[in-house]
């Protein structure tokens, strides 16, 4: 089953709270800073000098027990670069119970944004921002201190973020809004509200609905809650489910909590089963498979086969990573910690750990451990197993080329580690080459480098063998998403050299737990059973002498355990060999053995 990644972002959006019932008597001012003594450049061009640095120290000297990284005057304001932060001088916000608003105005300096807000060593809020204008950004929340300070961090931005306007306010009044969870019980007619509770509040209100556009269609409204969870029952499997909650402390309600999409919990889903392909024709086909129940989406896996017509040594996978256009071998792009290489590579099925990216290079920067670069899975079963892998690649630090630094290539069948060797690498880029015999049908190729402060960089990967005439030489053309169809129209050429194989798998999305929190990710199937698709007979007496039925009128006798499909792929009989199926006039797609035919009755 092909693995799925995916990064979890531990932040939620705070909502905004109206203060119309609170007496501004009752809210202390403890800070307020709009930083208009840092007069330097604008906010179209921020200063050059990092005021935050030892060197230059006018943001300390400016405002005392502020620090900081990367932080640039911007004509009254101030600008967090990308990988800076802001931290506001200790502060005593521990009044009103440490029940704090906080306001403040940011802007990205790139088309869209974020920025990270800390209250000490609390876990950071992420607020998101959707364009380049000037956003308030306001909330509630609890835990100030007389020790507490904030911190302000720039988040998936290039050129940075403006932050100005600055102010915190306490209150007894102030009532944060609940952050809502994920439910982890979910079967479509149920569900268990989760929401952490609030520091001060008494109560909750729970409001859960159905959505028509806005318009929201009430479960339950303001359902008054004492715990910090509430199971909802009588449920319409067939609906999506929302919710959100509000705290109370006596008079005082918060805003409400982020709305919660409700997603059914799957811990297994079931592998599709594939149809035969209908429409085949010299000009592709179309892949069927039946519908599986919570799936959201599909994807087709489709390999192509081709008969030689000589012996020839060809080359299984031929990679040179030329669509790698990020980075370069002095300045490396790091887009992820491990995923899958589709968007880099002519083949799917690559895969990546502690890989980097230099514009035509895949690259290996194992920082802990050894990364690693895999192939997809190869049939490397002919020619005995016998293949030759040779790779072109360099190892590199600051200084240039690095004598001396191994690869280690391992061989694998499946799961299963069929062989090891080491390559020493020496001068810059070089050919190297291995051979094997350890190919299957399932092959995949690792290789593997470990050393702390230099990084590997692939040039390209080829992995040949020697076919004779009539050997078949199979590879993934690709994996394609059909989204929620059940049917997939493939425009590849087909004849009787060339033939493909699909199986499908299916995806659904659940919840998952973890340490930050409860989170919806998607969840796979194993892959359906594989279909070959071939040039099929489409006469009569295309389907005599040697085949596995022979039409009769009104009827089909089989050679061969058959299964008979309409053109949408759907079963209407089956039969065991030398059997006669009785049929009303029409077409139909017969498989009899390991035969596909079309016939007209």
């Amino acid at each position: 089953m092909r693995k799925h990644l995916h990064l979890l972002i531990g932040a939620v959006m705070m909502a905004l709270f109206s203060l119309s019932a609170t007496a501004q008597s009752d809210i202390t001012v403890v800070l307020d800073q709009n930083f208009d003594a840092f007069t330097e450049g604008s906010e179209d061009n921020p200063a050059t000098v990092d005021i935050s640095s030892y060197s230059s120290n006018k943001l300390r000297n400016t405002l005392p027990g502020w620090t900081g990284s990367r932080v640039y005057e911007a004509g009254g304001c101030l600008k967090i670069g990308d990988g800076g932060n802001l931290r506001t001088a200790t502060t005593d916000m521990s009044s009103g119970g440490g029940n704090l608003r906080i306001t403040f105005r940011v802007k990205t300096l790139d088309d869209v944004g974020a920025v990270d807000v800390q209250l000490g060593y609390n876990t950071a809020t992420t607020f998101y921002l959707y364009d380049n204008n000037w956003t308030t950004v306001e909330y509630i929340t609890s835990g100030g201190r007389s020790t507490s300070y904030l911190t302000f961090k720039p988040n998936f931005v290039v050129n940075g973020i403006l932050i100005d306007d600055l102010k915190v306010e306490t209150s007894e009044s102030f009532l944060a809004a609940p952050v809502a969870n994920q439910p982890t019980q979910a079967d479509g007619t149920s569900f268990t509200a989760l929401w952490k509770s609030v520091t001060g509040a008494t109560g909750y209100l729970l409001n859960v609905y159905t959505k028509d556009g806005d318009t929201r269609n009430y479960v339950l409204q303001d359902q008054a809650v004492t715990g910090t969870s509430y199971q909802v029952t009588g449920l319409d499997d067939g609906k999506t489910y929302y919710f959100n909650v509000r705290a109370v402390k006596g008079d005082i309600i918060s805003a409400e909590s982020d709305e919660i999409e409700v997603v059914k919990v799957i811990t297994e889903l079931e592998a599709p089963v594939a149809l035969p392909a209908t429409d085949v024709s010299e000009q592709g086909f179309t892949a069927n498979w039946e519908a599986v129940p919570d799936a959201l989406r599909y994807e087709v896996y489709v390999t192509r086969n081709e008969v030689l017509a000589q012996d020839a040594v060809v080359n299984v996978i031929d990679e040179d990573f030329s669509r790698v256009t990020q980075g370069t071998i002095t300045s490396v792009t790091y887009p992820s910690t491990q995923e899958y290489l589709d968007a880099y590579t002519q083949q799917p099925g690559w895969y990546g750990y502690s890989h980097c990216l230099a514009a035509g290079y895949m690259g290996i920067a194992p920082f802990s451990g050894a990364g690693t670069i895999t192939t997809p899975a190869l049939d490397l079963s002919n020619d005995g197993g016998n293949f030759t892998l040779k790779v072109n690649m360099v190892s590199r630090n600051y200084s240039g080329p690095v004598d001396g630094d191994k690869v280690t290539v391992n061989i694998y069948n499946g799961d299963q580690l069929v062989e090891s060797s080491e390559i020493t690498l020496t001068g810059d880029f070089a050919d190297y080459v291995v051979t094997s015999d350890k190919g299957n049908a399932e092959t995949y190729i690792e290789l593997s480098y470990l050393n702390g402060t230099d990084k590997l960089f692939i040039d390209y990967i080829q992995v040949s063998q020697q076919l004779k005439a009539g050997d078949t030489m199979s590879q993934l053309v690709g994996i394609f998403d059909a989204g929620n169809a059940t049917s997939m129209v493939f425009d590849l050429p087909v004849s009787n050299a060339v033939t493909y194989d699909y199986d499908v798998v299916a995806y659904a999305n659940t919840v998952v737990s973890s340490y930050y929190g409860n989170y919806v990710d998607e969840i796979a199937s194993e892959h359906s059973n594989p279909i070959h698709v071939q040039l099929i007979a489409t006469a009569i007496d295309q389907v005599e002498g040697d085949a596995q039925l022979q039409v009769l009128h009104g009827a089909v006798m089989v050679q061969a355990d058959a299964t008979v499909y309409n053109l949408n792929g759907q079963i209407l009989a089956r039969a065991a060999a030398g059997s006669t199926i009785t049929l009303q006039p029409g077409i139909y797609v017969i498989k009899a053995g390991e035969q596909v035919y079309k016939v007209k009755i």
